[in-house]
């Protein structure tokens, strides 16, 4: 017998920071705090199923999985590559191990700009395995012609950002535009459609923090320059959380891989502070893990590997700057 079941996202907020640094939205998928049918009554076992490859050292979420979440991690992928919202999962896993490999997903894939954050299921009672797996699209790929059309809207938006790139011979040369890019050419507006997606701030030039940071590994990983995608939470000046929310003090951003080691990158906290500066600054721009302060892993984003250079520190590279020990936070309502 099967059932359905919806999980619908709540809007989460994250800091507000610097003397004018503002929220962002960040959204997961993430698991009911009540389960459907407990955990131990599912076998996790799997069908005959043939996986993709991937590269755990490019899709770093993939690797933190265990074989049948990897299995359900590449069948969830190809579907919705293929612009499929509804299918079956033939891997046998239960609501929690979904939640993480939808997040696994998303995290490692910007590429797959048009997937929402909900999704609903129909599962069995026998075993409460999930059966259907239905994954929303924006409105823009509501249909198979749409979705086609936001593919070409995207990539043409994309391109000429990833050719310019790439006449940088360097990684760092290459990263300090991108990030300079999306900077000079993204607003932050939390009232902006599709917010948590690449298309937001590559089409529309409006996103937040989410938004800024699959854009930047987007066109990174273009570039080839191997980027992830980091969830966490931000803190103020005391730890406490900003604004006095775990759920406000969500967060986004990225870490780059630069001659064997890896950096935190924020660009929309180096927008946000540029725009309060009033000109360029670029006080979280290649990070060690040291320096990034009040920003702290969550979820999977924990597993990432400990970003240790400094060698590419901006000031170490490219020259002084506004350095984030010198920046004045405050939390805002």
């Amino acid at each position: 017998m099967r059932k359905l079941s919806e999980r619908a996202l709540p809007l989460l907020l994250a800091a507000a920071v610097t003397v004018a640094f503002t929220g962002c939205d960040g959204m997961e998928f993430l698991p009911d705090t009540s389960e459907l049918i407990p955990v131990s009554q599912v076998t996790s076992q799997t069908t005959a199923y043939q996986r993709q490859i991937f590269d755990g050292n490019v899709n770093p979420y993939f690797a933190m999985l265990n074989e049948v979440e990897k299995d359900a991690y590449s069948q969830i992928y190809e579907q919705i590559f293929d612009g499929n919202s509804t299918f079956d999962i033939t891997v046998k896993i239960n609501e929690s191990t979904l939640s993480r490999v939808l997040d696994a997903v998303k995290n490692d894939h910007p590429e797959l700009f048009w997937v929402d954050n909900t999704f609903s299921y129909t599962y069995s009672t026998d075993d409460g395995s999930i059966c259907e797996l239905t994954v929303d699209f924006y409105d823009f790929a509501d249909t198979e012609e749409e979705l086609a059309e936001a593919k070409s809207t995207f990539n043409t938006a994309a391109q000429p950002i990833i050719s310019a790139a790439l006449m940088y011979p360097t990684i760092v040369d290459r990263e300090l535009y991108i990030h300079d890019y999306i900077c000079e050419n993204t607003d932050y507006d939390e009232s902006i459609p599709y917010n948590q997606s690449a298309y937001s701030a590559i089409v529309l030039h409006k996103s937040v923090c989410a938004g800024y940071a699959k854009s930047v590994q987007y066109l990174l990983q273009k570039v080839g320059v191997t980027c992830y995608y980091v969830t966490g939470m931000t803190e103020g000046m005391g730890g406490q959380v900003m604004n006095g929310s775990e759920d406000d003090g969500r967060h986004s951003w990225n870490m780059v891989l630069i001659d064997g080691e890896f950096y935190n990158l924020d660009s929309l906290w180096d927008d946000t502070a540029s725009d309060t500066y009033g000109s360029a600054i670029y006080p979280f721009f290649n990070l060690d893990d040291t320096n990034l302060k009040y920003h702290a892993r969550i979820g999977l984003a924990v597993n990432l590997p400990a970003c240790t250079g400094t060698e590419y520190k901006y000031s170490n590279k490219f020259g002084s700057t506004i350095e984030v020990e010198n920046i004045s936070f405050s939390s805002e309502d």
